[in-house]
């Protein structure tokens, strides 16, 4: 299919669908956290266990799209984001009628999987429906509403979220998935490459999978254990199988992922970026959460309509992002290094909060910058990667991208929480007038965001999170300063596309689109 071939009207469309199915898929990270407290109550069950509703997901779609975005590159793109629409609705369906928590588990693994499957697709089927004038522009609002879904999870949770009406989380999604699957059926035309005819590496899938699982298993089992013998045990289990798996493909004919594209900077920078932007932002998203509900005494709206002012900017300004993105050309690497440098600000800010802060003085700010450099990261990083790639692996390029992403937000996440935890555990200014006991029962309390009970020692308390808040954003801002120093590798190429300003390097059409 080329580009010009597709009417305007199928590429708005194309646009619609793709960007509804990036909304629910990432929307559902983080729906569920302002829920658990009631999911636990309904199912009599532990937070430890209701906690695997989130990281079961998160674990999905860290590690399926890399190897699901290359099966999408040789079997259509369209065939593969129909199933995933498909699969995720019902699975979300099927997620509000689980009778047991262990069935909720189980039904949210299958809608991670079914959202696996549509992150590759929706930028592949993007780049084939949208001129080279426009893909910024389509790359921009796409990456913007994804973006969008992020944060409004949290806030669409505190609206729906009252007594067992939290099931609801899961059925919004049921008519937005109808729609997406329309739309998609009707509109969307399938990107069929010559390649398709190219044996599919079900090994190196099938290493690739076990190899991520096991490391992103030991990091989310740590937010609750910690990095015990049994995690790391994991964690070495998963390292010598992604080995063999890259030992694996250096020595096949068809490879599951191409080694060689991570010798361009152009590939491999924004990988890097997103990754460590991820673990920055929405790995500590959920810690943001429990600061507002906890600690500031939120509700669960109030906690999900704090994010409020970055989820409008967002909105507002991916449009724009993509189009900057579109024209600035041999500038995009500085483009993206301002995305990353407004986050790290974001969190800089955090780092001078106080006993006495409010969110007017503290939080909002870091929201306002935040919801600048969001849509600035995700369109670059975006358009970059997808011109550094040809049209037969584009699929495999987003969903590396959306994989990097997915992972480092759950590496972030445990990361983040057994820094906090430690933090707490290193507060150096404990009273000597006040008991052992009652110290270990303070921090105990401070590492879930409770402030203590008596009145006397709140302002202990209060200064405990607080203390132990501000290293975790100062480790965020470290987070960023790789990704920062990476993006001044990236040496761009001179090509004939240089002269429009629309690409980073010039793509080589080594198949022709059916």
């Amino acid at each position: 299919m080329n580009p010009s071939s597709v009417t305007g009207y199928s590429k708005w469309w194309t646009l619609a669908a793709t960007c509804l199915g990036g909304l629910v898929l990432n929307m559902d990270l983080f729906i569920v956290n302002v829920a658990l407290p009631a999911i636990g109550e309904h199912y009599h069950a532990s937070f430890s266990s209701v906690s695997w509703t989130v990281a079961v997901y998160a674990l999905m779609i860290g590690v399926f799209p890399g190897g699901l975005g290359r099966i999408g590159d040789l079997w259509g793109h369209k065939r593969l984001y129909m199933l995933g629409l498909i699969f995720f609705t019902a699975a979300s369906f099927a997620c509000g009628m689980a009778p047991h928590i262990g069935w909720l588990i189980v039904f949210r693994a299958l809608q991670g999987i079914g959202a696996a499957a549509l992150i590759p697709g929706t930028m592949s089927l993007l780049v084939a429906a949208f001129p080279k004038e426009q893909k910024g522009l389509a790359i921009g609002i796409n990456s913007g509403i994804g973006g969008l879904g992020l944060i409004a999870g949290p806030v669409l949770s505190g609206l729906l979220v009252h007594g067992s009406n939290w099931k609801w989380i899961f059925w919004i999604n049921v008519p937005i998935g109808v729609i997406a699957i329309a739309l998609t059926a009707w509109f969307v035309q399938e990107t069929k490459l010559l390649e398709a005819s190219k044996k599919v590496d079900w090994l190196g899938l099938v290493l690739l999978c076990a190899g991520i699982s096991a490391v992103l298993f030991s990091f989310t089992r740590a937010e609750n254990a910690g990095f015990d013998g049994f995690s790391l045990l994991f964690i070495g289990a998963g390292l010598i199988i992604l080995a063999l798996f890259a030992w694996l493909e250096r020595r096949i004919s068809h490879p599951l992922i191409d080694f060689s594209l991570f010798k361009n900077m152009q590939f491999s920078v924004p990988l890097i970026s997103m990754f460590l932007f991820s673990a920055a932002l929405f790995g500590s998203q959920p810690y943001w959460s429990l600061f507002f509900q906890n600690y500031w005494g939120f509700t669960p709206l109030q906690g999900g309509l704090s994010f409020l002012p970055a989820t409008v900017l967002i909105a507002l300004f991916s449009p724009f992002a993509g189009i900057i993105s579109q024209k600035v050309g041999s500038r995009l690497p500085w483009f993206m290094m301002l995305g990353v440098l407004l986050v790290a600000v974001s969190f800089l800010i955090m780092i001078g909060l106080r006993t006495d802060s409010h969110y007017e003085d503290s939080i909002l700010p870091s929201m306002i910058i935040r919801g600048f450099g969001i849509p600035i990261l995700f369109a670059s990083t975006s358009l970059m990667i997808m011109s550094a790639v040809p049209d037969t692996k584009i699929g495999l390029a987003s969903g590396l991208l959306n994989m990097f992403r997915n992972v480092g937000t759950a590496m972030g996440i445990a990361l983040l929480g057994q820094l906090y935890t430690r933090s707490i555990g290193q507060y150096p200014a404990r009273p000597l007038e006040l008991p052992e006991g009652t110290w270990a029962e303070l921090l105990a309390q401070a590492r879930q965001f409770f402030l203590p009970d008596s009145p006397a020692l709140q302002p202990l308390g209060a200064a405990v999170i607080t203390h132990a808040f501000q290293q975790l954003a100062l480790i965020c801002t470290l987070f960023l300063v790789p990704a920062l120093l990476s993006i001044l590798f990236i040496r761009r190429k001179a090509s004939a596309r240089d002269q429009d300003d629309t690409a980073i390097v010039a793509k080589p059409k080594e198949t022709q689109v059916l």
